[in-house]
């Protein structure tokens, strides 16, 4: 016979599950934030005893409106963060399982990609994800199996209003790469998808990922190492810095990757020259635009246009190509194989966009201080007055040349790839 304690317990969850059968939407709502309220932290035994070994009925209840609603987000929000309240609280995976027995893992992948529901409810959805996925490998293969992977990825690319939902999904992909070998590729794979994203916080998160998975695989795939060059056009520096990490990472001795290294250092390359043609284009055009274009004002707003355009992303990922080559200090004798002399000096040149000028400089400077070779061949193509103004000072070098001294950094004929 259950005693009198028992029997107010009894009588309280039967009154809780009236008012929730029979109340409107803003009833549940508020019985939803009291039950949140009230048990934030709570174990699985003492829910139990609080709602007379009954929990599982308002349980079902609150799984049961979540899968008839959820496409509607109707009270989204505080149905999953009572449902955290159980998750969180299973010690014996008692409510996880019947969440899982009605189709609760399914719901909040279906989540994720609903472009309607706003990004704290997917966030919420994604921290479900977590702790389930915290209960062992099973239940990270059960997430994988069901498609999981590319569901957290698309979210995470997509969204670009929250960076904490973007954040939380890569919690998520890490936790599931961790300790799950059949399913490391898998999340590898997707991270690679969300390079080529228009999201900057997700291309940062994914490229940040990814330094930390790739040392644990054996080989690198081949279609990463183009979008992580690219990321270099990034008008972001966090983007950029994560994808400078990671082409160290790929080009590092310890990789022992030849082919790699090797395929990475031309990308940069070519990219390089690219930069330069256009650059060479850009210079022609001003010099057409100033034959048929004297009067001042015209000039002036010219000007001030291509301020407001701001440097093209070329520019940008030239500037980052120079920073780059000059912290991947292993591989210098590579690129001075690729005649990267030649090419650093007509960055130097490259009157467009000062950063370039800039890193170029330091670069070079960097090559000139170690080969002698380097010094010799710099000094004779930019001369005694032009290479004493250079290895004087490479950081502001750019600042004192004239265009006559930048085209003779443009014009230069060192060709080192020989030696």
């Amino acid at each position: 016979m259950p005693n009198a304690r028992q029997e107010a317990s009894l009588t309280q969850i039967r009154r809780l599950l009236s008012r929730w059968d029979q109340g409107s939407t803003k009833a549940r709502r508020q019985i939803l934030l009291d039950f949140i309220e009230l048990h934030k932290s709570i174990t699985e035994p003492e829910l139990e005893t609080e709602f007379a070994q009954s929990a599982s009925l308002f349980f079902t209840r609150i799984t049961s409106w979540l899968r008839i609603t959820y496409l509607f987000g109707t009270c989204l929000n505080e149905q999953l963060r009572a449902l955290r309240v159980f998750l969180q609280s299973s010690t014996g995976n008692k409510f996880l399982s019947e969440f899982l027995d009605v189709g609760g893992l399914f719901t909040l992948l279906e989540i994720l990609n609903v472009n309607q529901i706003k990004d704290e409810d997917k966030r919420q959805a994604l921290e479900l994800l977590k702790l389930i996925a915290d209960n062992g490998r099973v239940y990270k293969e059960l997430i994988c199996q069901s498609y999981g992977i590319r569901a957290i990825a698309e979210c995470m690319a997509k969204s670009t209003t929250h960076e904490n939902t973007q954040k939380s999904a890569q919690i998520l992909l890490d936790s599931l790469a961790l300790g799950n070998p059949l399913y490391i590729q898998q999340v590898y794979k997707g991270l690679i998808a969300i390079l080529l994203s228009t999201s900057a916080k997700a291309q940062e998160l994914a490229v940040s990922l990814l330094c930390k998975l790739q040392p644990q695989l054996e080989r690198v795939h081949g279609s990463l190492l183009e979008p992580v060059v690219n990321l270099l056009q990034s008008f972001h520096a966090e983007v950029q810095y994560q994808a400078m990490e990671f082409i160290k990472i790929l080009m590092s001795k310890d990789w022992n990757d030849e082919n790699t290294a090797a395929i990475i250092a031309q990308l940069l390359i070519n990219c390089l020259k690219d930069s330069l043609n256009q650059d060479k284009t850009d210079i022609d055009d001003d010099e057409e635009e100033e034959e048929v274009e004297e009067d001042d004002h015209e000039d002036n707003n010219k000007l001030i246009d291509s301020l407001k355009g701001g440097p093209m992303p070329i520019f940008i990922q030239q500037a980052a190509i120079c920073k780059c080559i000059r912290l991947l200090t292993n591989q210098r004798d590579r690129f001075l194989r690729l005649n990267i002399v030649h090419l650093l000096l007509c960055v130097m040149g490259n009157e467009s966009y000062p950063e370039s000028q800039r890193q170029a400089s330091l670069t070079l400077h960097f090559f000139v201080e170690k080969y002698s070779s380097v010094y010799d061949v710099v000094f004779e193509a930019l001369g005694e007055q032009l290479f004493d103004m250079f290895y004087r000072d490479p950081d502001g070098f750019y600042s004192e040349m004239n265009s006559i001294q930048a085209d003779v950094c443009r014009s230069n004929r060192v060709n080192m790839s020989s030696e």
